[in-house]
């Protein structure tokens, strides 16, 4: 029987990446070097990244001038670019990043520093494409790279949402559970247990009825247990007198 291999996608695409993302400028990236790293204990002979190379563009006071050299970036009039590429397993990935200066504006004239913190975050950006912490840039858990103030908002909403639906389904799964115990300890039907218990919650609460989902169910929870306490201190009661 032939074995199976995972592809490089299905395996990247399932490490935890979470604990190496750093915050920067209003932003957050995900550690090069950590990445780089995984990458090579998983995939020894993958070569190093390999930058694109364009012709060098000098700024002048006259405008723009090429010279004969061959640099990694691109100069344009609107700001400075770095394609960077990842080869693994004779896969390549390539992906381009701007440069940005410490208010995240693109840069046209760069430093070297600019442009070597950018070529290890196209790094970064590229191990994307192969799998490696992909899931952040569709924003289900912290962004990566040079993902924006907007789509961290969008980002941090969605997981918000997340754990409200999950809140949810953990009070609807206590209710299912209460209401039937409630029901046998006063020897009734759930559907009289459920009537008393919403007529409690809105004599309690105004607009009890407008409420979120999760602040009623919460509330009806609490009206069911308080009821089978009170039951319970009841029979308590009737077993001291009687004796």
């Amino acid at each position: 029987m032939t074995e199976t291999k995972e592809s490089v996608f299905e395996t990247l695409s399932k490490i935890d990446v979470s604990d190496h993302v750093e915050q920067k400028m209003g932003l957050s990236y995900l550690s090069w070097a950590w990445a780089w790293q995984t990458v090579k204990d998983i995939y020894p002979d993958t070569p190093n990244p390999t930058p694109t190379k364009y012709q060098e563009m000098l700024i002048t006071k006259a405008g723009y001038k090429l010279t004969e050299r061959k640099v990694p970036y691109l100069t344009t009039p609107t700001g400075t670019i770095v394609e960077m590429t990842v080869t693994i397993k004779g896969v390549d990935y390539t992906q381009q990043l701007y440069v940005m200066d410490n208010k995240n504006k693109s840069v046209v004239n760069p430093t070297q520093a600019q442009i070597n913190k950018t070529a290890q975050r196209c790094i970064v950006k590229a191990l994307a494409m192969a799998g490696l912490g992909l899931n952040l840039y569709a924003g289900e858990d912290l962004p990566m790279g040079d993902i924006s103030e907007q789509d961290k908002k969008k980002a941090e909403q969605k997981r918000k949402q997340s754990e409200q639906k999950a809140r949810l389904q953990t009070v609807l799964g206590e209710y299912r559970e209460l209401l039937p115990k409630v029901a046998e300890v006063y020897e009734t039907t759930t559907g009289e247990i459920e009537e008393q218990v919403k007529q409690t919650a809105e004599s309690e609460i105004k607009n009890f009825d407008k409420m979120p989902a999760i602040n009623r169910g919460e509330r009806m929870n609490n009206i069911l247990k308080n009821m089978l306490n009170q039951q319970g201190a009841t029979e308590q009661g009737d077993l001291l007198a009687e004796v």
